[in-house]
């Protein structure tokens, strides 16, 4: 896997990010080894854009995580492992993004603008991202 950083946060930042990005790979995907991660902190992403972060799916196991560097490190780290789950899905081709409002996930068309905490790719990765969040701190 290869790790790029754009963007600022502190060292001890970028390197709790590295551990957990590498911890979620080696969680979620153990047998991918040609990943590309660009991990782009933007300060106060959530009051410009209303959330905490969200990852782009850039074609050839290419990813951008973009992160509220602003938030506090533990918060990071979930979102973070949580992007990663993201990732995981879009990896594996059990989330695809045909067009910009439509996504399918588990072989199923759902649109973009349904309600978040129904969406259910946010669900298995807010149900995975505690697991990994408290493995990872173990």
């Amino acid at each position: 896997m290869i790790i790029d950083f754009y963007g600022h946060a502190k060292k001890a930042i970028r390197e709790d990010v590295e551990s957990a990005l590498w911890f979620a790979k080696n969680e979620l995907m153990p047998r991918h080894r040609k990943l590309s991660i660009t991990i782009h902190f933007i300060k106060d992403l959530r009051k410009k854009e209303g959330i905490h972060g969200d990852v782009l799916d850039e074609d050839d196991r290419e990813y951008t995580i973009r992160i509220d560097s602003s938030q506090a490190r533990k918060e990071i780290i979930a979102t973070i492992l949580h992007e990663m789950v993201h990732v995981y899905q879009y990896a594996t081709r059990k989330m695809t993004q045909p067009s910009g409002d439509i996504i399918v996930y588990n072989k199923i068309e759902y649109p973009w603008d349904m309600a978040y905490d129904q969406k259910p790719w946010e669900i298995e990765a807010h149900n995975l991202e505690r697991d990994l969040y408290d493995n990872f701190y173990k």
